[in-house]
């Protein structure tokens, strides 16, 4: 992991709170909240050696868990296809797990890390995504996605997965349509104590709002529920990342601000100063 990375922002944690089967949703939300403040305060996240210390919580917690479903998921697969699980078109990285969005001679590459369920993410990307839509036009940046799904096994439910399997119909058709529609899926996202994403119903609708996507194979893609084992691997790829939680936003290399330290998304002109300026200053590693 890069030496340039900043301190932690608040935002949301893969280290979940305990928890009982018998919790509502309501009390696993408001757990999960207190633990996020509490680390917050403590501010005893740090990166570098810190990091890799929460990198092997998250793996052993979380990571593990994601990576049970998914051997399940290819061991179903397996026996009842030899078919092997579906990835979508316009993915990059071992088993598609990144997602890429602009011209691959940008100037810089940003890098997302990000979980459908986050609400952290959702003020972000309601706040910033237009101005990094601008950068990706104009050859400043591309970016990669590399999604989470850890708020499923931290708040209970599946709709962090089920909204990435989403996600994953939505590159099928291309990397501009992914990207149009996390941007609707955000704003849509439910309060973090309701699963809604785990219908694909809730999931089906808002795809109507970017052109060309609602057809009927990317509609049989989300209700049949094809690319999920994709989803699966992809979340469970999280924890080898090295970041501490989500948002995080990392342009060639160094992190970028994109809460203060209230938790509130920076200010759009702050957020491209910054990117601008770690570009500008990145001097690639020559073989």
């Amino acid at each position: 992991m890069s030496n340039n990375f900043r301190k932690p922002q608040r935002g949301t944690d893969p280290q979940k709170p305990r928890q009982t089967p018998r919790q509502k949703p309501q009390q696993k939300a408001a757990a999960f909240r207190g633990a996020q403040a509490a680390r917050a305060r403590r501010r005893r996240v740090l990166f570098g050696l810190g990091a890799v210390a929460a990198a092997m919580a998250i793996g052993v917690g979380v990571g593990t868990q994601l990576t049970g479903r998914t051997a399940e998921a290819d061991e179903t697969l397996a026996s009842g296809s030899e078919r092997p699980p579906a990835v979508p078109a316009n993915t990059s990285g071992k088993d598609g797990v990144v997602v890429p969005y602009g011209d691959k001679n940008a100037k810089g590459t940003l890098t997302v890390y990000a979980d459908m369920r986050c609400p952290y993410c959702a003020a972000v990307e309601k706040q910033l995504g237009a101005a990094v839509d601008e950068l990706v036009a104009d050859g400043t940046i591309k970016v990669e996605y590399r999604m989470a799904a850890f708020l499923d096994g931290a708040l209970g439910g599946k709709g962090s997965h089920t909204a990435l399997a989403a996600l994953g119909a939505a590159a099928n058709e291309s990397p501009r349509k992914f990207y149009e529609y996390q941007h609707v899926l955000y704003a849509n996202q439910p309060p973090e104590d309701e699963d809604s994403f785990a219908s694909t119903a809730k999931l089906v609708d808002p795809a109507k709002k970017v052109p060309g996507l609602n057809s009927a194979a990317f509609n049989k893609a989300v209700k049949e529920k094809t690319y999920l084992p994709w989803a699966q691997r992809t979340g469970g790829r999280f924890h080898e990342y090295g970041v501490s939680g989500t948002p995080t936003f990392v342009v060639d290399g160094k992190q970028m601000t994109v809460l203060d330290d209230e938790g509130r998304p920076v200010s759009t002109k702050a957020f491209v100063e910054e990117v601008r300026t770690a570009i500008k200053g990145y001097h690639p590693a020559r073989d």
